[in-house]
């Protein structure tokens, strides 16, 4: 679940006083080889880095990318951060930054347990893949052979998918977050999978780059039902199978999926959101891990950057774990590598990002670093980031976990390709280059602040009451202390009122975390009654949704208080 890069303002961190390198937490220095000041820097960088050795991360290099680390935290208003890199088959850098949460002075380090988000997704694709070792199933296995609940809108196209197909994001299903954010307190497993039939198709099968929780999540259950799972035990047997065949013979045997392991360990960070208005705080942590639980396949593991930096080292052994047993065959492991559909340009993001992200495969976007071939991927819940990226030629990987906060995504990307540019030698211009898609979020962010108006009560009152929608469930529309607000009991938002350039209210954007920024309209349907709709942008333009809620009971039944 990867959230948009967030506008750019200034948070001064608690322990920002001391300066940047302040920030960075003193821990056990990771045994590396000797020392080497930076290399001359050549004349003109070779653009095509192809078969190129990195240079070791030791000395200067080394010093250069922590003080980077710590300056972009302070820079983008991130609260706490951990960071591993793997080179050589051995892990050179494990360090934490920055606090487990604002307001406190608790470190954030190395073997703090933080949400990894999305990255979860080639971890679940790995564990499928060693049910195929097993012959337990095939990546051709019908998942409706796995899961007899399956489907999806096409009932055509339902019995031709596979195992391998529920994680290519190329199914043509649409990303539906809604339909588990509004619901993630009675959302079990088995309703995901039932779920996946009523998301309508917006795109032919392996055409279009589509990214779906629901049917990730469906894929990673299937797999556990071939590993043994029962039927009614998917999010039991799924931990099981992550557990017996991934974790364990890793060595990740603190990583958890369960809260209550992760609160009994004692050594975890505070999820953080960004508001409309650009605070950062703390955002509950029961809400943030609840939300993901459904979806567990897809996003929900807790880990560390050290227990991370094993799962690299596995990744860069094509499957065989640090102690040296191997835990899935390269064969299956590089089949969840291999490009599945091509991704599409974001226009705006520097060329280098583009050109690391040309192809999804099964869990992980596949491209390149200047000729060099690049696997990663990016993870975000409610108030967690992550990015894990690795360089199977170069024999390079890093891990960057945050606690959140608005710049999280783009200080990810950032750590990520100021590393690549150190150890290849290349000239700093990742930063230069971003910050320019960045003020262009930034510019739309301050025209949005700036057509930002008052509620006027007597032009809300009318729409008043409860709603209704057939996926999303019941929301309240209340006036509360001056706030318009929408209830929606696991999910609670103030809207703002947004006005055209003539001054006039054209609509409403959800100010709270983690909806905050997107729109709602107050209108009337074609019965004359009152209408709540809230439109979320797809990938495609086929895929932008408007949930249109229809009005249940106004508010002259139903007064607020």
């Amino acid at each position: 679940m990867r959230p948009a890069p967030a506008v750019l303002a200034a948070l001064l961190l608690l322990l920002a006083a001391a300066g940047p390198a302040g920030l960075a937490q003193v821990e056990t220095p990771v045994p590396g080889p000797p020392a080497t000041p930076l290399a001359t820097p050549q004349a003109a960088p070779p653009a095509d880095l192809t078969g190129v050795v990195p240079l070791p991360l030791t000395g200067e290099r080394r010093a250069a990318f922590e003080a980077y680390v710590a300056a972009a935290m302070e820079r983008q208003g991130v609260p706490g951060a951990s960071v591993a890199v793997v080179q050589g088959g051995e892990v050179v850098y494990a360090q934490g930054f920055g606090v487990k949460e604002l307001g406190g002075t608790a470190p954030v380090t190395a073997d703090t347990l933080l949400m990894i988000g999305s990255v979860t997704k080639s971890m679940t694709s790995a564990m499928a893949a060693t049910v195929v070792d097993d012959g337990l199933a095939s990546w051709d296995t019908p998942l409706v052979d796995l899961l007899p609940g399956f489907a999806v809108a096409d009932p055509a196209l339902t019995p031709r998918l596979g195992l391998a197909d529920a994680f290519c994001a190329c199914t043509g299903v649409p990303r539906r977050d809604l339909e588990v954010m509004f619901n993630f307190d009675s959302l079990p497993p088995e309703r995901v999978v039932s779920q996946v039939a009523e998301l309508p198709l917006t795109a032919p099968f392996g055409e279009a780059f589509q990214y779906s929780n629901q049917l990730y999540a469906a894929g990673g259950y299937a797999a556990a039902r071939a590993a043994g799972a029962a039927p009614g035990g998917l999010l039991g047997g799924y931990e099981a199978a992550m557990r017996d065949r991934l974790l364990n013979p890793i060595g990740m045997g603190r990583s958890a999926f369960s809260l209550e392991a992760v609160l009994a360990d004692g050594d975890y960070a505070h999820p953080h959101a960004t508001d409309l208005d650009d605070r950062t705080g703390p955002f509950p942590l029961l809400t943030d891990e609840r939300f993901v639980t459904s979806v567990a396949p897809a996003g929900a593991l807790w880990s560390s950057a050290r227990e991370m930096a094993r799962y690299l080292q596995t990744q860069l052994a094509d499957g065989v774990a640090p102690d040296g047993g191997r835990v899935v065959s390269a064969q299956n492991l590089e089949r969840t590598r291999a490009p599945r559909v091509a991704l599409p340009d974001l226009p705006g993001l520097p060329p280098v990002v583009v050109e690391s992200a040309r192809h999804y495969g099964l869990g992980w976007l596949v491209g390149t670093y200047k000729g060099q071939p690049l696997v990663s991927h990016s993870g975000g819940t409610l108030g967690f980031g992550s990015e894990v990226a690795f360089l199977p030629e170069a024999d390079l990987g890093v891990v960057i976990l945050t606690n959140g906060g608005r710049g999280a995504a783009p200080f990810n990307l950032g750590v990520q390709f100021r590393l690549l540019e150190l150890l290849f030698d290349q000239p700093a211009e990742f930063d230069a280059l971003m910050a320019q898609f960045l003020g262009a979020d930034a510019a739309l962010a301050a025209e949005l602040q700036a057509r930002l108006r008052p509620v006027d009560p007597a032009a809300v009152d009318p729409y008043l009451g409860r709603y209704g929608h057939p996926a999303l469930g019941e929301v309240e529309l209340a006036l509360r202390a001056g706030e318009l607000v929408l209830d929606a009991g696991e999910l609670r938002s103030e809207l703002r009122p947004v006005a055209d350039a003539a001054g006039q209210v054209t609509g409403y954007v959800f100010a709270d975390p983690p909806l905050a920024g997107i729109p709602v309209t107050l209108r009337r349907g074609a019965d004359g009654q009152p209408e709540l709709a809230v439109t979320v942008e797809g990938e495609t333009p086929e895929a932008t949704q408007d949930y249109v809620f229809t009005v249940l009971e106004p508010a002259a039944a139903t007064p607020t208080p």
